[in-house]
C-alpha cells in the first residue's frame, strides 16, 4: 500500500464507522502490563457494550480506565481507518439488562466463543479520535 496521508475524524463520524462494525479490541492495563483483547461489541448510544462469562478474570485487575479500538482495512481499495474510544468502564446490574437491551442500536453484541455470556460491560466515552488514510503521500527520500 502506498503511503497516505491520515485525516482526522469527528466524533461523529467516528460513531458512525463503529455502528458497521461488531469486533472490536479492548485495551487496559493488568498486573503484567498492557493488554488487548478482541470482543464483539454493539452500540448503546454512543457507549460501547460487550458480554463475557461470569469466570473471565481478564477484567479482575483492570482499571476501570479503559481504551477500546475498531478499524477497517481493505488493501484492494487502499482504504482504511481506525478508531479508537477511550472512558469508563462497569459492569451493568442484571436487573438494568433489559433497559440496556432497549438502547442498543442493532441488536445485543454475540460472543463467538462458547458459553454464557452473561456478565454485561459498558464503556462509557471520555475521548474519542480517528482517523482515516487520505490522499496518497509523497515518498520520503531517504
Amino acid at each position: 500500500m502506498p503511503q497516505r496521508s491520515l485525516v482526522e475524524l469527528t466524533s461523529e463520524d467516528c460513531f458512525a464507522l463503529l455502528s458497521g462494525e461488531r469486533v472490536g479490541r479492548l485495551a487496559y492495563c493488568d498486573a503484567i502490563g498492557p493488554v488487548a483483547i478482541p470482543v464483539n461489541f454493539a452500540l448503546a448510544g454512543h457507549d460501547i457494550v460487550f458480554r463475557m462469562e461470569p469466570q473471565n478474570t481478564a477484567f479482575a485487575s483492570a482499571p476501570d480506565m479503559v481504551a477500546f479500538e475498531a478499524d477497517r482495512v481493505d488493501d484492494s481499495q487502499d482504504s482504511g481507518w481506525s478508531v479508537v474510544v477511550r472512558g469508563r468502564l462497569t459492569t451493568v446490574d442484571l436487573d438494568d439488562v433489559p433497559m440496556l437491551l432497549g438502547e442498543l442500536s442493532a441488536g445485543p453484541p454475540r460472543p463467538w466463543a462458547a458459553g454464557v455470556h452473561n456478565v454485561w460491560v459498558r464503556i462509557r466515552p471520555e475521548l474519542v479520535t480517528g482517523r482515516r488514510l487520505g490522499e496518497r503521500a509523497d515518498p520520503l527520500v531517504i
